[in-house]
């Protein structure tokens, strides 16, 4: 007889026992919750550091590539300087080895005679 009188209790009280049971299940789903709010609270200041140091060398990166930008005009009025003077020395190369081939025939022109 006492199953069916703890029966009758639960069921007698049901409604203050569900209001119980809601409150423990409510209570285990905010610990729940603030446990995953803490690890998530923990992953975003590990990522936030991460990210400042990446953002600090992609800002470091940006102002060498500025620079190297703000150089260019200047580096380009070298080349185009460095590109005529070897123009000018092709040039002269050109007409140092034509000159040289024509003297090497004059050289040659004897041994025609000789039959070699």
């Amino acid at each position: 007889m006492r199953y069916w009188a703890a029966v009758d209790t639960i069921w007698d009280n049901a409604v203050p026992l569900s209001a119980i049971l809601l409150g423990v299940l409510v209570l285990v789903g905010l610990v729940v919750l603030a446990v995953a709010g803490l690890r998530l609270w923990r992953v975003i200041k590990r990522t936030k550091g991460r990210l400042g140091e990446a953002g600090a060398a992609l800002a470091a990166e940006g102002d060498r590539l500025q620079a190297s930008l703000d150089r260019l005009p200047d580096r380009q009025a070298e080349l185009q300087a460095a590109l005529e003077s070897l123009q000018r020395r092709a040039a002269v190369l050109s007409t140092l080895t034509s000159a040289a081939g024509q003297a090497a025939e004059i050289l040659r022109s004897p041994l025609r005679f000789v039959g070699r």
